[in-house]
């Protein structure tokens, strides 16, 4: 983009309550993100809404994989591997600051589930899949070469490694930049307004009444076409209309213990009890997951549990010599997954992670299941659709797809040689340190002057949050002023990753990030000690397994 659009929360919800849409998305993780942006670059009006923050649910929950997902194809899912890796080829190029490739390494050990041959064929298929997207070759890794690069790895039993690429994101940052384009585009979008029940007129749903969490008040949001992107909470979204169940919701887990407890060079996976998981480091942080256990309950209530951190811990140990207990775990994360139910899948880990789009009651279509890969690819079969079958009722005549040509914010061509100068730069320029240099690049792209441009004139706001950390303060007053940021877990939880990998910081940390969240919200005390407790409940929960934690109600909710 040229230009800064700076998205006055208020003025976008106004705007949801007197406009009439196109479409009216409902759903801010990365499937709605994706369709909001498609619709609004082909000429639409889009009007979206999100019951929590962008990409609370699901999506700021994933592995934070951009892969075509190499085990699906011994379930021979040959297509959604293929779409997936295409898929991946594209968010490279779209955005290089928040998709990078990673390499991933597969260990073989004497008895293990997989050969080395067998391992060799699946990896030639899958960079055939992934034709001219392809992101490089794997390669065979002799047990020497492996215990020189990655000492920690179980020797005993070690026969070999393969060695492939695959690539990593930002789960959260990637859907605030798609939903962020969006409202650039001209969409209208907010997070924090809840979807409560449809409106019906001329035999097709119309409308959709919500409610703005923060304040209470109630607004109507009217469409043409309305599209159920509600991920977990698809099915309670379909109810309103009397439609019935489509999702088999599954638990995924991750836990993060600091790296020089787990320390890897490379993204490892390897199997245990018939699944597959991944240790993965992250600075200086290392996570390892996922579980895949059926999930019957709110979506919003799913953290991890004692058997979650345990089966994880054990899994790392039993590859790994570090000896990981629960008390190693310093954060954790658990989301749903919206499956499409499959008769033919009794295990979780066996659910196909296809998608499917329906469509009713008249005047909405829902999308559910896929993969945080594919999520642009289903926006435009989506809206593709909604052309065809609604182009009639649409306030224009739409343009052809074109997010699969689109740079997203902070993105440039040729962006490793940009990485490079801006943070030689940085370093030079501004003495900044190294880590805190390629951190605001890496997460910001372009876009990293304007962030440090939110200091103004008080060069405090350039001093790291916390001892140590390359997180700047002012990374605070820019998501404050120009990320849509309501509550202080907004910025600790999906604006940066302090809440995951920061091991919460020290009170007096956040207690910083507080009074500049504050400056630009107008939090007075009372509210600030408010933002203050309720992270600090949510911060507690994330290692709840180790110790009773009551149950408070969510504030504003």
């Amino acid at each position: 983009m040229s230009r800064i659009q700076r998205p006055e929360r208020g003025a976008l919800i106004d705007r949801l309550g007197k406009e009439t849409f196109d479409l009216v998305v409902i759903g801010g993780g990365i499937t709605g993100a994706w369709i909001a942006l498609d619709a609004a670059m082909r000429g639409l009006s889009v009007g979206l809404v999100e019951q929590g923050d962008f990409a609370s649910g699901s999506s700021s929950r994933s592995s934070r994989f951009v892969h075509g997902g190499l085990r699906y194809l011994g379930g021979r899912h040959f297509s959604l591997v293929r779409e997936s890796l295409r898929e991946r080829g594209r968010l490279l190029r779209l955005a290089p600051h928040l998709v990078r490739p990673f390499p991933f390494l597969l260990p073989v050990y004497k008895g293990g589930r997989y050969s080395a041959p067998l391992l060799r064929i699946g990896l030639t298929g899958y960079e055939l899949l992934a034709g001219r997207l392809g992101i490089g070759r794997h390669r065979m890794r002799s047990r020497k070469d492996l215990m020189r690069e990655e000492p920690a790895l179980r020797a005993d039993g070690l026969r070999t490694g393969l060695q492939y690429y695959d690539a990593v994101t930002n789960d959260a940052r990637l859907t605030l930049a798609l939903i962020l384009s969006a409202i650039a585009r001209g969409a209208a979008a907010a997070n924090y307004v809840q979807a409560l029940s449809w409106e019906t007129a001329g035999g097709h749903v119309s409308a959709v009444n919500c409610r703005e969490v923060t304040t209470g008040a109630g607004l109507t949001v009217r469409g043409r076409v309305i599209i159920n992107a509600g991920g977990p909470w698809t099915d309670e979204l379909r109810a309103m209309a009397g439609g019935s169940s489509i999702l088999r919701p599954t638990k995924g887990v991750h836990v993060v213990v600091p790296r020089d407890r787990l320390h890897t060079e490379s993204i490892i996976a390897f199997d245990w009890q018939g699944r597959s998981l991944f240790v993965v480091p992250a600075g200086r942080h290392t996570y390892i997951g996922t579980t895949d256990t059926d999930w019957k309950g709110d979506p919003a209530a799913v953290v991890a549990d004692a058997d979650d951190a345990v089966y994880l811990t054990d899994a790392a140990n039993a590859y790994f010599d570090c000896g990981l207990t629960s008390a190693d775990v310093t954060a954790s994360w658990a989301g749903v997954r919206p499956l499409v139910a499959d008769e033919g899948s009794p295990a979780p880990s066996d659910v196909s992670r296809d998608y499917e789009i329906l469509e009713g009651p008249p005047g909405v279509y829902t999308i559910c299941g896929g993969k945080l890969t594919s999520g642009r690819s289903m926006a435009e079969v989506l809206v593709d659709r909604v052309i065809d079958r609604e182009g009639q009722r649409l306030s224009a005549k739409p343009a052809r797809c074109r997010t699969g040509e689109m740079l997203l914010p902070g993105a440039v061509a040729g962006f490793h040689r940009y990485r490079k100068r801006a943070i030689a730069d940085l370093v030079e320029g501004w003495g900044m340190p190294e880590e805190s240099a390629g951190h605001l690049v890496d997460t910001y792209g372009t876009h990293y002057v304007r962030v440090l441009g939110a200091a103004g004139h008080d060069p405090a706001l350039l001093a790291p949050i916390a001892d140590g950390s390359p997180e700047l303060l002012v990374e605070a007053a820019y998501a404050a002023k120009h990320e849509m940021v309501v509550t202080l877990e907004d910025f600790m939880r999906r604006r940066s990753d302090l809440m995951l990998f920061g091991a919460g910081l020290k009170v007096g940390a956040v207690s910083n990030v507080v009074d500049v969240l504050a400056q630009s919200l107008g939090w007075d005390e009372a509210e600030k000690r408010r933002q203050t407790e309720t992270y600090e409940h949510d911060l507690a929960q994330m290692t709840a397994f180790r110790s009773d934690v009551p149950k408070v109600a969510t504030p504003n909710q």
